[in-house]
């Protein structure tokens, strides 16, 4: 049996060894990567291909037993032999018949998410797992399964490379620097003056940051978390792409800082902030002799961005890129060492200083063919992820080839619905492609795209005239460019109930709205031919719909997403109704939907003129994203503001005009 030893675990791996304590048995931590094989397999080289792999980076070969408490390292020595199992999938047609065949890979893919999300017990188990599944003789799937707490993003492509040469049988050169001596460089430098500069750097740089980005939720932060993930992946438009590139090229930055700063704009909007800390991925390798090292390297910098005054996308990008290089100066310390040494605030339900992560990372496209000997040997497996995040949001371009990139986005899904993150992910497209072609105008210019595009509505108040008016000064409450437009009237000065207020905008409760704009944004549809909607005792929305004959009826969750990009959230109906199918019991049909109840001090409102043309008033100005839904939390509010007994239970957002506040 090979000897083992005993090193210390670097700072990184003593803070994820931690935290997989807290979840035992979550695969959060497992890092899947799959190799579609095409030709005559040797399967006793690929096993000595994965044995040597693991002989050249010691991290393959480390578990993490347990000593009073705290994580110490054990060293298995060389020869490594990974032990590499098969499963048949009992398809005998040929590689040829299933190349244009789903069948084949939908089983490999279920099988691989079962497999790859059995936990890692970090005291016994090795930590790097294989699998082979047989598809034909000549096609083949190579499943690897490896724990966060021995491999990062940079040593994907390593292994990925490495591997296909020593199945080859092709000579590699000598073994890069060893993972061991990395950590003990990470000992040395815990206490050095340089690591106490760079300390007086982050403190000096993040006084009074704000310890929390709160972005508009689904549902209230559970008091623990419990990093239960969600993933959303999707191409970026080539237009996209392509204008990221040329701008960054004309402006002399790289596209990950004009991307990172758009970001910027967009989180600052969604958080209603100007002083935010944003979570960037450094690859902690700045020492060359580690570049070609397997290991957890990788590391989190807390990069604070001031987006006050209205900026233009130039000084914004100008910021960002100072913010950046700044942060990438000063990156010696580990984040979790940064936030013990900095004694900031730990609350069980989020991670200290940093929620919200983004990323751009160039790596190869899943279908790219390589040559593995005599094998064709691509990245297969898009579709196997384990779901599992510690932050809120996490948003990755991954820059593949030419004019291809994608955007993947992690999510907490105690958080967000899938539905709420697309929206997002869409909103970040808009705002790149317009910042990036007017970046000297302000970046207010770009919010009137979010939160659904030409065809959101927004809210406004106005006076009789159709200008827009500052806040406190009573007027009209206008849905503007929808048909009905007037949702009702504010009484006096005062007669405002103010929730929360960020910047230029407001929250504003007590409205009666007319159900005739929601049946008029539902007869959009095409395939809805009549729509009518009530409320319920409860205060749901209901709308029962005709359809036109012979038309496909969209699916209600679809329908639900479509409706939240022409309304604010608020007036989305809860239940959708198609004739034929039974109503919900006492759901009367009301040509006004009175969202309010009496209560002390409330706005004082008329009915709605539903004879107004509705249209838009010169120079008014409107809000960005859809309302907030009642239950979920709002602006500088702290956690849900559902609507008490005797309260009024609609909420929307109205905007002033810079530079007239009250």
């Amino acid at each position: 049996m090979p000897e083992e030893h005993e090193p210390m675990p670097s700072p990184a791996q003593q803070r994820l060894w931690f935290l997989q304590q807290l979840a035992p048995d979550s695969p959060q931590y497992n890092v899947f990567r799959g190799y579609e094989l095409r030709g005559p397999l040797d399967v006793a080289a690929l096993r000595r291909a994965l044995g040597a792999l693991a002989d050249r980076h010691v991290a393959l070969r480390m578990r993490f037993p347990a000593d009073g408490g705290v994580a110490r390292a054990v060293v298995s020595g060389t020869p490594f032999d990974v032990e590499l199992p098969s499963t048949d999938l009992g398809l005998e047609s040929t590689a040829a018949d299933l190349a244009g065949e789903p069948g084949w890979d939908a089983a490999a893919t279920e099988f691989a998410r079962l497999w790859s999300a059995r936990p890692f017990d970090l005291a016994r188990d090795d930590l790097i797992r294989a699998h082979l599944l047989r598809v034909t003789p000549e096609l083949h799937v190579l499943l690897l399964c490896v724990h966060h707490i021995v491999i990062d993003g940079w040593s994907v492509p390593i292994i990925d490379e490495e591997l296909g040469l020593l199945y080859a049988g092709r000579p590699l050169g000598p073994p890069p620097a060893g993972y061991l001596e990395y950590a003990r460089r990470q000992e040395e430098l815990a206490g050095s003056p340089a690591a106490e500069r760079v300390l007086a750097y982050w403190r000096r740089r993040l006084a009074g940051a704000p310890e929390l980005v709160t972005l508009p939720a689904d549902r209230p932060r559970p008091r623990i978390q419990d990093f239960r993930g969600g993933l959303l992946v999707r191409p970026v438009p080539v237009d996209v792409t392509a204008t990221l590139r040329s701008f960054a090229a004309a402006h002399r930055v790289t596209p990950y800082t004009v991307a990172y700063a758009a970001f910027a704009v967009l989180l600052a909007r969604y958080a209603r902030a100007s002083d935010l800390v944003i979570g960037v991925v450094v690859a902690g390798r700045s020492r060359p002799e580690f570049a070609g090292t397997v290991g957890f390297f990788v590391g989190t910098l807390p990069v604070r961005m001031d987006l006050s005054g209205d900026p233009s996308f130039l000084a914004v990008l100008a910021a960002a890129r100072e913010a950046l290089f700044d942060a990438y100066d000063n990156d010696l310390l580990p984040f979790d060492v940064l936030v013990d040494r900095l004694s900031l605030r730990r609350d069980p339900s989020y991670i200290p200083l940093v929620q919200v992560i983004f990323q751009m990372l160039v790596t190869p496209a899943y279908g790219t063919e390589t040559r593995w000997g005599d094998l064709g040997a691509r990245l297969w497996g898009r579709d196997v992820s384990q779901p599992a995040t510690r932050f809120d949001l996490e948003v990755h371009l991954l820059d593949q080839a030419d004019d291809d990139m994608v955007m993947e986005v992690s999510f907490n899904a105690d958080l967000f619905d899938e539905e709420t993150v697309t929206g997002l992910a869409d909103d970040y497209v808009r705002v790149l492609r317009l910042l990036c072609g007017d970046p000297e105008q302000p970046v207010s210019g770009a919010y009137a795209l979010l939160g659904g595009g030409a065809r959101q509505v927004r809210v406004s108040v106005r006076d009789e005239h159709g200008v827009s008016l500052p806040y406190g000064v009573p007027g009209e409450v206008w849905l503007d460019e929808t048909p009905t437009g007037l949702l009702g009237r504010m009484g006096a000065v005062g007669g405002l109930d103010v929730l929360g207020r960020t910047d230029a905008e407001l929250v504003v409760r007590g409205c009666r709205v007319p159900a005739e704009v929601i049946e008029r944004a539902l007869l959009d549809e095409p395939s809805v031919a009549a729509a009518e909607v009530s409320m319920g005792d409860g205060g749901e929305l209901t709308a029962r719909l005709t359809a036109v004959p012979g038309a496909t009826r969209p699916a209600r969750p679809e329908l639900r997403a479509r409706l939240r990009r022409r309304l604010p959230g608020f007036l989305v109906p809860g239940t959708f109704l198609w004739n034929g199918e039974p109503s919900p019991a006492e759901a009367p049909s009301l040509n006004v939907l009175d969202l309010t109840t009496p209560a002390p001090n409330a706005p004082e409102l008329t009915a709605p003129d539903l004879t107004s043309t509705g249209a838009t008033a010169p120079g008014s100005t409107a809000t960005d994203l859809d309302a907030p839904d009642p239950t979920a939390p709002g602006p500088n509010v702290s956690g849900p503001v559902a609507p008490l007994p005797g309260e009024p239970m609609v909420f929307f957002v109205a905007a002033e005009p810079p530079g007239e506040a009250s």
